[in-house]
């Protein structure tokens, strides 16, 4: 009874020093191998393109999505960030490129979908093993600071008044013409 299979199912789930480590895992002689965001983008977008790669959701990339992280990736990241190991890309390093694409005149739209693009990147390059966080969690998520809430809201709501007087205006017509037609 002291002799169970338990340790042989602790094994299965915790693992032992026999199997291969993964791509870009630490070795015995704690050398990590150095994989470049370059080399990252590489295989992620191959992933992508194969359908291997998913979403946060568990389900592959569509064909848009996968077109828009293509153009982030291949272009303004590989450019900013492609000769960095993976593992030393810090917040500080993703929010410097947001900023200069910003500073650059790149709409806002586009640097969300930056920010979006590297937090694919680096979900993929953890469940591979290649980095230990991911940088890009939460940047580009919150709205600016300096702009309130509020702003661009007071267009909106002038159309709205003028909306619902129209509607308004147009009730009281059809009614004088529906009691002069009785």
């Amino acid at each position: 009874m002291a002799d169970h299979a338990k340790p042989r199912v602790l094994r299965v789930f915790v693992g032992d020093r026999t199997t291969a480590p993964r791509p870009g895992a630490d070795t015995d002689d704690g050398i990590r191998a150095a994989v470049t965001v370059s080399d990252a983008i590489d295989t992620f977008l191959a992933a992508v393109d194969d359908r291997s790669a998913r979403d946060r959701r568990g389900r592959p990339y569509d064909r848009r999505t996968a077109r828009d992280l293509r153009w982030c990736l291949a272009g303004h990241v590989r450019e900013a960030l492609g000769a960095k190991p993976v593992d030393a890309v810090r917040r500080g390093h993703v929010e410097a490129l947001l900023a200069e694409l910003g500073d650059d005149g790149v709409s806002e739209r586009r640097c969300r979908a930056v920010a979006a693009a590297v937090r694919a990147l680096y979900d993929d390059a953890v469940v591979r093993g290649l980095a230990h966080g991911n940088p890009a969690s939460g940047v580009g998520l919150e709205e600016d600071a300096a702009t309130p809430p509020a702003v661009g809201r007071g267009s909106e709501r002038a159309i709205s008044l003028v909306l619902r007087g129209a509607t308004v205006g147009f009730l009281l017509l059809a009614l004088v013409f529906l009691t002069e037609s009785l």
